[in-house]
């Protein structure tokens, strides 16, 4: 349907954003919302409670507080559940979709949940027992925008799910999934370029087990997941080597603890060392600016003072 306005749905703001891990036991007093409200789990669970009604939310999930709700929190379960919440002003009547729904996310909403919560820990101090959290004096540039951002394509994202009518075949069901699970971890991997993973935490993480995410990486991408996060290690290295960084300088800023086993890696992939890679880079950028420094003027037609062109 065409509409006169295009931007059907605008965040506007983020005055409040946390997610940090509570305890079996613990607790939110009863709290009017001033702005719409995400709460999101990625573990455990927690008995929410909205206007008087009980909810119980648990990982993979997630609930729209609206403005003028009341809300409180109960910790009931042994496994310490992660809670995001986060405040948010928005415009648009889109929202009314996702008004008092208790939401099981796709694929292809975690994605974007994974890029939110990366921004939120960018923009937002975790909150302790005794202080909340609050936006960062040292926040990287346009962290508050780029969370209003990713808030907007994550509730598009749910929207559109809820408006889909149509049901896919079985199998355009399972490639899609696949698709966005590659993704989502593509993504992750991307957030953790200086870190050494295992199959177990990445599976941890995002919510998949290790047959699933095997699966998704062989058939999308024709290589296991732990293969293709070297490779964009390598990748990396490659980059901060061409950039001027030594080699013992790229190892350590891509977590490798062992020089001497970037260098394998690197060479595995590349076919030379990283040693052997600057080398060939210095010179070849040296024969570069030789050859510009004794290369002929283009043909320039210069005049001289007072004189005509014809």
């Amino acid at each position: 349907m065409a509409t006169d306005d295009p931007i059907q749905l605008r965040v506007e703001q983020v005055p409040a954003a946390d997610f940090s891990e509570w305890r079996t036991g613990d607790s939110l007093p009863e709290t009017l919302c001033d702005t719409w409200q995400l709460v999101y789990l990625t573990g455990g669970a927690i008995e929410e409670c909205c206007d008087g009604r009980p909810v119980t939310l648990r990982a993979g999930q997630l609930l729209l507080h609206q403005p003028g709700e009341s809300y409180s929190m109960t910790v009931p379960g042994e496994v310490p559940p992660e809670v995001l919440r986060l405040d948010f002003l928005c415009s648009g009547a889109a929202m009314d979709d996702l008004r008092g729904r208790v939401l099981r996310t796709d694929l292809g909403a975690r994605v974007c949940i994974q890029r939110l919560l990366y921004t939120v820990r960018e923009a937002f101090t975790p909150a302790t027992p005794d202080k909340p959290s609050v936006p960062r004096t040292d926040a990287p540039f346009a962290a508050q925008q780029l969370l209003c951002l990713y808030l907007e394509i994550l509730l598009i994202t749910l929207i559109r799910g809820q408006r889909r009518t149509r049901r896919q075949s079985n199998r355009a069901r399972i490639e899609r999934e696949q698709q966005l699970l590659v993704e989502m971890v593509q993504v992750y991997f991307s957030d953790r370029l200086d870190q050494e993973l295992t199959v177990d935490q990445v599976c941890r993480d995002n919510g998949c087990t290790r047959a699933r995410l095997q699966k998704a990486f062989r058939t999308r991408l024709h290589k296991g997941p732990m293969e293709t996060f070297s490779d964009m290690k390598m990748d990396q290295a490659r980059l901060l080597l061409a950039g001027g960084y030594t080699p013992g300088e790229a190892a350590e800023q891509l977590g490798f603890s062992d020089s001497a086993y970037f260098s394998r890696c690197f060479k595995r992939t590349f076919g030379v060392t990283p040693r052997d890679f600057v080398r060939h880079a210095r010179k070849a950028a040296a024969q570069k600016a030789a050859t510009n420094r004794y290369a002929q003027p283009p043909n320039v037609h210069v005049t001289k003072p007072d004189s005509e062109v014809e």
